[in-house]
């Protein structure tokens, strides 16, 4: 089981230029104490929780101050505004400056704002990432690709850099449907599962039908199948006493939980994301941390030896890693949340 450090430059107390500064150091604590990745996602519109809209280039930031830990962003958003090749070319960039450290999340988009303002139809998502992959894949292994497809077409070109990773840099797509955990593993990629706080039951669900898509493909013609699962947990804490903790990130935990139900509930009326239509009925529960902390692997607030137990649950449950999204509590707590995690529970996972 590995553990790594999610963060989305929340700006609840201090403003964008002091978060920025805060989080490079925040992740050199990371990476001596021993955490697997670090990495933002690609959020545009959303202050004052998500303030990252060009997470390549803060990790070119970090990346030259860091050691041993790997820089994955989770996610790239595959859609028409951001074309693959361009991913490409950043990514490799990245994997050049880390000396090989760079992976990629990426994703579809779960955010009605963000795609009305690129203009992009919701109906349209799934088919824009789905050949936005295909010319990824091709960029990183292929110094010369076209391209014909749905949505891309591209006459032959040389792309340059290339990543330094070979064959390509570790590739994972960011799921909160069983549906779309199953077609990550039928592309042979690795997936990074967020429950939507629809429980464990669903999380295993999810699981098995990774598994199990992953199990009955042909992936013959895959460069480099990965069957790595990820979990990300949307707010977690870590302190001495369970009281401090949720102390400390009870508005964290439930204004994220309300931005996810206002956010996913108008989706849910899309066709699209039919998926979603039950989180609805998850509202009843918005003021109620300590269902979620029991409920949802989504939220992990408490003591090192209940991130023990709870990690043990999950590494049971067939997942490789989890990304705590540690955020929104001012500087000084995460970095004592990151040193108490960093000290008592990272080593009991150590293999």
């Amino acid at each position: 089981m590995k553990i790594g450090l999610l963060q989305e430059g929340d700006l609840t107390g201090t403003d964008q230029a002091t978060r920025y500064h805060d989080l490079v150091e925040e992740v050199k604590l990371a990476d001596r104490l021993g955490f697997s990745t670090w990495g933002t996602s690609e959020q545009h519109f959303s202050p004052p929780r998500f303030s990252v809209a060009a997470p390549e280039v803060l990790y070119a930031a970090i990346a030259p101050q860091t050691e041993r830990i790997k820089f994955r962003t989770m996610a790239s958003v595959m859609l028409a505004w951001n074309h693959p090749i361009l991913v490409a070319e950043r990514l490799a960039t990245l994997d050049i400056m880390s000396n090989g450290r760079a992976e990629i999340c990426t994703a579809r988009s779960n955010n009605l704002t963000t795609m009305n303002v690129f203009g992009v139809d919701p109906s349209e998502t799934r088919a824009q990432w789905e050949d936005s992959m295909d010319v990824l894949m091709k960029a990183m292994v292929d110094p010369v690709l076209s391209h014909d497809g749905p949505v891309w077409k591209i006459p032959e070109a040389q792309i340059v850099p290339q990543p330094i990773t070979r064959p390509h840099p570790p590739v994972s797509v960011a799921a909160s449907s069983v549906e779309s955990n199953g077609n990550a593993a039928k592309r042979g990629i690795g997936v990074i599962t967020f429950e939507n706080y629809f429980g464990f039951d669903y999380l295993q669900e999810c699981n098995e039908a990774y598994d199990a898509a992953f199990a009955a493909a042909d992936h013959s013609n895959v460069v480099a199948p990965n069957d790595y699962k990820g979990l990300y947990v949307a707010t977690a804490y870590c302190a001495p006493t369970r009281e401090e903790a949720l102390e400390t990130a009870r508005e964290v935990a439930l204004g994220y939980f309300k931005f996810i139900l206002d956010l996913y509930i108008p989706l849910s009326k899309n066709p699209n994301y039919k998926y979603l239509d039950i989180i609805e009925k998850l509202r009843e529960h918005e003021g109620d941390l300590a269902w979620l902390c029991d409920h949802s692997p989504s939220v992990m607030i408490g003591t090192p030896e209940d991130y023990i137990a709870r990690l043990e649950h999950l590494e049971a449950m067939g997942m490789d890693e989890v990304l705590l999204r540690i955020d929104g509590v001012g500087h000084e707590n995460i970095m004592r949340s990151i040193e108490l995690i960093g000290t008592e529970v990272i080593p009991r996972f150590s293999r």
